[in-house]
């Protein structure tokens, strides 16, 4: 046989065995479930040109071998079924754990009655790890977030909002019981909520609210009492299928998180509502789906790939260059501008459901993230401004008035006061948050009180006191350690020099010394129902306590 026969040959037999393998592929679901289109790379998968984290529903199977969760989306009506390994579509209480069952009966009437009194409902969203001088309406040079800046712009934009904490933990928790992380008692992965301590979806739910939350990340996992108040609380993504092998830092959730959301606002849109939503695409591993990928750095030639950043971080302190180093911010950027578009299609979805009008959205973050400014990466690490500068934005269209700025200190805990004030429900007492409905219907300003963070995990200590443009921060354990701070937006500068005891108000020295005031009761955390895999794979994804 001459050479272009034999060549002919070896190109038939190569065709021949590609198609044999193309249509093996196929059997995992478009062969299973001939009535459905299989969205087939789907997120980590769901993007077509995700490269090295694009793999197809055999891929998927393989890897998750024996609870692989899938996508299948109806063309007729456009919805996306979640399917097993074999192709079989999943309900969502399959796919997580039921949604709680209704105690009361009369809260189906209550909800109905919530309805015809017209009440507002409530969308608060959390972006994780999201600095608020990395997005374009807080001045950012990079067209990072072009849906939240219309936000801002329809709405109300807090310039100096301070996380309660550097991690997700307990900043989310402070969110949602109006308590700082002291107070609450959850600080650490061995914590939950005690009883007794109100939340803000227990409060909407007693009003007659239907609740319900999609969240993403085993740090949100309902072990540690984020469920409490929710009829729904979908924490999918805690699911040991699905974070096997470091699972959550290699996976794209969003555009899962937003077709579960607006899946749920259509089937609840005749109700009084709370919807919690939570984005994960901004925390590291740094792997934004094309074109976000390339959106902020599209010329860079260099080896930094945003990944594993947590198990390099050391070699990454010590010998990053500046232009890896502008590379891997240009990629978180890509994940704050991926989850931009997913926030935005959230959005687009309450106006098309004519839901615009009567809906508070709340967006902010619970923790920002270090870039070398302090010789750190990542977070949890410090109460530096890279790590505690977060976003907050509230839009109530004819009720907040649009394109407003609000330059006084708030924090976390003010969330649920607030989002309560705009409703018109009370909110229960105590709580260590203010009701900042005045300050944004008025030109009455933000009181000046001391904000506190705290950081009671990994090992660290620490405790920081801001008032006014100054902060006082340092190692809780004493005072000579601290280190008093002049503020501008996400950057500080140390005071050289300073006398703490002649540049500080004794209010903030003993704030410093003796930590938030406790209120009777509500810190009385509990040890959480978290095993031992559920730890384990919160330590995979490099926290370690």
């Amino acid at each position: 046989m001459d050479r272009k026969k034999f060549a002919v040959v070896v190109l038939l037999v190569a065709v021949i065995v590609a198609a044999t393998v193309s249509v093996a592929r196929r059997t995992w679901s478009e062969l299973a479930v001939p009535t459905f289109s299989v969205d087939r790379k789907i997120t980590k998968i769901d993007m077509k040109s995700l490269e090295a984290f694009t793999e197809t529903a055999s891929d998927w199977e393989n890897k998750y071998s024996h609870d692989a969760i899938g996508r299948c989306r109806n063309p007729r009506t456009g919805e996306y079924t979640m399917v097993d390994a074999g192709g079989q579509p999943l309900s969502l209480p399959q796919l997580s754990t039921a949604p709680l069952p209704e105690t009361d009966p009369g809260k189906k009437e209550l909800r109905t009655a919530a309805r015809k009194e017209g009440l507002y409902n409530l969308l608060v969203i959390s972006i994780d790890t999201c600095r608020a001088d990395h997005l374009k309406c807080y001045g950012y040079n990079a067209d990072t977030s072009p849906h939240l800046d219309q936000l801002a712009r329809e709405g109300v934009l807090f310039e100096n909002l301070t996380a309660a904490a550097s991690w997700t933990v307990p900043s989310h928790m402070s969110m949602f019981t109006s308590l700082y992380p002291s107070v609450h008692g959850v600080q650490t992965f061995r914590d939950a909520l005690g009883e007794g301590v109100p939340t803000l979806a227990q409060c909407l739910a007693d009003s007659g609210y239907v609740t319900a939350a999609f969240v993403t990340g085993p740090m949100l996992n309902r072990c540690f009492g984020f469920n409490r108040g929710f009829q729904s609380y979908d924490d999918f993504t805690a699911n040991p299928s699905f974070v096997q092998r470091g699972g959550i830092h290699n996976v794209v959730t969003s555009p899962i998180i937003t077709d579960l959301a607006t899946q749920w606002l259509r089937k609840h849109s005749q109700e009084s509502f709370f919807l919690f939503l939570h984005y994960w695409d901004c925390h590291d591993d740094y792997t934004p789906p094309a074109p976000f990928n390339r959106k902020f750095d599209p010329d860079y030639k260099g080896k930094e790939h945003g990944r594993y950043i947590f198990y390099r971080q050391d070699d990454i302190v010590a010998h990053i260059s500046a232009m890896d180093l502008a590379h891997m911010e240009a990629l978180y950027d890509g994940g704050i501008a991926y989850t931009d578009e997913n926030i935005g299609k959230v959005l687009q979805a309450l106006q098309d459901l004519r839901l615009s009008e009567k809906t508070l959205v709340i967006v902010l973050s619970d923790h920002g993230e270090a870039f070398l400014e302090h010789g750190k990466i990542l977070h949890g690490n410090s109460l530096y401004e890279e790590a505690l500068h977060v976003p907050l934005i509230m839009r109530l269209p004819g009720v907040i008035p649009a394109g407003k700025r609000v330059a006084g200190n708030v924090s976390h805990i003010d969330l649920m006061p607030t989002a309560l004030g705009l409703l018109g429900q009370a909110c229960p007492s105590p709580v260590q948050g203010i009701d900042l409905s005045p300050m944004i219907l008025s030109d009455k300003p933000v009181p000046d009180r001391l904000i506190y963070s705290e950081l009671a995990a990994f090992h660290y200590d620490l405790r920081a006191i801001r008032w006014g443009n100054r902060k006082l921060m340092g190692a809780t354990a004493t005072i000579a350690s601290a280190q008093l701070e002049e503020l501008a937006g996400s950057r500080e500068k140390v005071i050289a020099g300073a006398d703490l005891k002649r540049d500080c108000p004794e209010a903030a020295l003993r704030a410093f010394v003796e930590g938030p005031p406790s209120i009777p009761k509500a810190n009385a955390a509990k040890a959480n129902e978290a095993d031992e895999d559920l730890l384990r794979r919160i330590k995979s994804l490099g926290y370690t306590q």
